[in-house]
């Protein structure tokens, strides 16, 4: 890493290039302390968030890519905090995590958009490639910026501040006209239940956090870059005044950083789901917005499944006057197990076939040996039988309706 050049200014009358190393200044050094102190108090909370986040094993990928951006940025910050006077590089490098992570929000809640408003299409033609191209312009600006260094005397005159000050500023834009164009179209939609009035407050409070730090880094960048000289120096805008220049920073810097990322850690909250979903959507394939459709299926599948009347092994032997079959023991804990398999079975109006002999259950329900999972990966359909097979199963001549399982490969 590169320490900025001597090459302009007075070291003496220069405010930005002192802090608590050489050349020290007490107000400098009290400045970037408490910065510091405060990055690291932030990367803390970030990092029980993180903690908490596995604990509930919440399935969205996003929030696990925010808040790890979010605790390399608190760590590169409080670096910055300490020792940016000497290392320009890492003040290029908390800014382009800070665009990184406001890149990653910009895609979660896009995404959600996209799939609220049934046009996921949108995620794959436009917004994937737009963030792209913008990280790639980010990241380009910033190697430049880091490669580009000059002295504390006119570092904040470079165009690489300014520059990465607009891409912050227009994507902030983008994302404020798509929370109004989102809500407008939710406003007064019923169906849209999970769009409730809380989220609403959540994307807007994020849409006023961002919009207020990239006002704020925008104006100040525009400032130093168009109202400064080389001949008089950064220094000169604050009038050559530690405390005045150490108010403005701090300022700055808990505007621009810190306060963005306490905004994500109240907003982003983990959700607990339980143990086998998490595992089926961590073995399965995650779209790039960050949901599953193998896992909502899956579970939608299973609730399905589950509200099926099973008869209990008493019933069946009272009721077909048959032995118990070796495995119908176990149907329910294989229901259990595997949640959407199920045995597969022919209709009576279906051809028969070479297989072993089929004994009846219950009324239209038959059941075969155990078969291979490839097939019972078949279409099954669950249908009611007809009125007339009914059958009477206890007192008061309470009748069951039957169900047919019907296997559309045979």
């Amino acid at each position: 890493m590169l320490a900025r050049g001597r090459k302009f200014g007075n070291d003496t009358l220069d405010v930005a290039n002192k802090g608590c190393f050489d050349p020290f200044d007490t107000l400098a050094c009290v400045r970037t302390s408490v910065l510091t102190v405060a990055a690291a108090i932030t990367l803390i909370f970030v990092i029980l968030k993180i903690v908490k986040y596995h604990v509930y094993r919440h399935p969205q990928m996003h929030h696990y890519a925010i808040f790890y951006v979010s605790a390399v940025e608190c760590l590169v910050c409080g670096a910055s905090f300490m020792a940016g006077s000497l290392y320009p590089q890492l003040d290029f490098t908390a800014c382009f995590l800070k665009l990184l992570q406001f890149t990653i929000i910009c895609h979660l809640h896009w995404s959600l958009a996209a799939r609220t408003l049934h046009r996921e299409d949108i995620v794959q033609h436009l917004i994937n490639p737009v963030l792209c191209l913008y990280i790639l312009y980010c990241t380009t600006v910033a190697l430049m910026g880091m490669v580009d260094v000059t002295g504390t005397w006119t570092e904040c005159m470079r165009p690489y501040w300014f520059m990465l000050s607009i891409a912050d500023f227009s994507i902030v834009q983008l994302f404020a006209v798509a929370g109004i164009c989102v809500t407008y179209r939710t406003e007064g939609v019923s169906s849209l239940a999970s769009f409730k009035s809380s989220q609403r407050r959540d994307l807007w409070s994020v849409i006023i956090v961002y919009e207020f730090s990239a006002l704020l880094a925008v104006a100040f960048d525009a400032i130093t870059r168009f109202f400064g000289s080389e001949k008089d120096g950064c220094s000169s805008l604050f009038a050559h005044t530690q405390f005045f220049y150490s108010l403005i920073i701090a300022v700055f810097m808990v505007a621009k950083f810190l306060v963005p990322t306490w905004t994500i850690l109240w907003v982003f909250q983990p959700v607990e789901g339980d143990t086998r979903n998490s595992e089926v959507a961590l073995a399965s394939r995650y779209n790039l917005d960050g949901t599953t459709d193998s896992v909502s299926s899956s579970i939608r599948g299973y609730h399905q499944y589950q509200r099926m009347f099973i008869p209990s092994e008493q019933e069946v032997s009272r009721m077909n006057g048959i032995p118990r079959l070796p495995y119908v023991s176990e149907f329910t804990s294989l229901h259990t197990e595997f949640g959407d398999y199920a045995f597969p079975d022919v209709c009576p109006d279906c051809p028969l076939s070479n297989g072993p002999q089929k004994k009846v259950i219950m009324g239209g329900v038959t059941a075969t040996g155990l078969s291979t999972i490839s097939e019972e990966s078949g279409n099954i359909s669950v249908v009611d039988g007809p009125l007339d097979g009914r059958q009477k199963i206890g007192p008061g001549d309470n009748e069951a309706p039957r169900l047919q399982y019907c296997n559309y490969n045979c």
